[in-house]
């Protein structure tokens, strides 16, 4: 019988993790001046909105034309609350509170950040109609971008404060489109490099999302039961893949009221003999219902 041998094998302490971009939403998180929840529990909130009327003719003899202000309240609710928690014994690892920290980085940008990224573009396309359906080619691209922007111009939103996300196939688009220059930068060293970033279009930010992130609708798993223990999110059935949006960023209010991660020392665990990794987010995004025009979206035929 032939013997069976095991060769010596070296470990090297080298985590193999995923690559992930982190959360390309974040310029759409409310400042604490806009929307504040300290010290608060709520999971309701109001603001207030104001209707007034135009100009009216001026009279000479009973003065100015009669106005009336109409206040009414409107309510937004918090729609997401998340979780999950990892255990290390102590005794799988010596260095447990190096390699819990670590699982914590890890899970906050593989999983944290897309999900919440995924999940306020739902939120957008849930809200907000879909003014464009097409399937963009590098001739007609930059018009369809063209297009949109003249559509916000004409209900006169703001053009300070605009971004524009963009799927990562719309932007090789854009720059195989004609419409841009390659920039050539040639350094002492003679070395010269090619860049061809559109980092602004119209001074307008170009924001590329990654795919996996940018659909018109997702669904958020429990994490639990019936097949969803992997937790996360999934595109939704029937969802399209989304093409670009352009709006200003102080309507889309991007809101994360509570978010806790946390490292329990296993000497504070009175379950098991671990380390445990912990993370709750509480967040939303919400668009303001007179703001609702200010949201240009174009999307893929199904």
């Amino acid at each position: 019988m032939a013997n069976t041998m095991s060769y010596p094998v070296v470990y090297k302490k080298k985590m193999d993790e995923v690559f992930k971009a982190s959360a390309v939403t974040s310029i759409l998180e409310a400042s604490e001046d806009a929307i504040s929840f300290k010290g608060t529990e709520e999971q309701e909130f109001k603001i207030q909105k104001l209707a007034l009327q135009g100009l009216g003719t001026y009279s000479r003899t009973n003065g100015y034309t009669d106005g009336n202000i109409t206040e009414s309240w409107e309510t937004h609710t918090f729609g997401q609350d998340r979780s999950r928690k990892f255990g290390l014994d102590a005794m799988d690892e010596m260095e447990a509170f190096v390699k819990i920290a670590k699982v914590g980085a890890q899970f906050t940008r593989e999983h944290v950040a897309p999900e919440i990224d995924a999940y306020r573009f739902h939120k957008i396309c849930s809200l907000c109609s879909v003014d464009a359906t097409a399937n963009l080619t590098v001739d007609d691209v930059i018009a369809a971008i063209d297009t949109g922007i003249e559509t916000l111009d004409d209900a006169e939103v703001p053009q300070e404060g605009r971004v524009m996300f963009v799927s990562n196939e719309v932007y090789r688009l854009m720059k195989q489109s004609g419409e841009f220059y390659q920039t050539r930068v040639t350094h002492d060293n003679m070395v010269t490099k090619i860049n061809r970033k559109i980092s602004m279009l119209d001074d307008i930010p170009v924001i590329r999302v990654p795919k996996a992130r940018f659909y018109s609708a997702f669904t958020f798993y429990d994490g639990v039961t019936g097949g969803q223990e992997a937790g996360g999110f999934v595109v939704a059935d029937g969802a399209t893949q989304l093409n670009f949006i352009i709006a200003p960023i102080n309507i889309l209010l991007g809101i994360i009221k509570y978010i806790d991660p946390k490292i329990v020392d296993k000497r504070f665990n009175t379950d098991s003999d671990k380390w445990i990794y912990a993370l709750r987010v509480y967040h939303e995004l919400f668009v303001l219902e007179n703001k609702l025009p200010g949201v240009y979206i174009s999307k893929k035929e199904s």
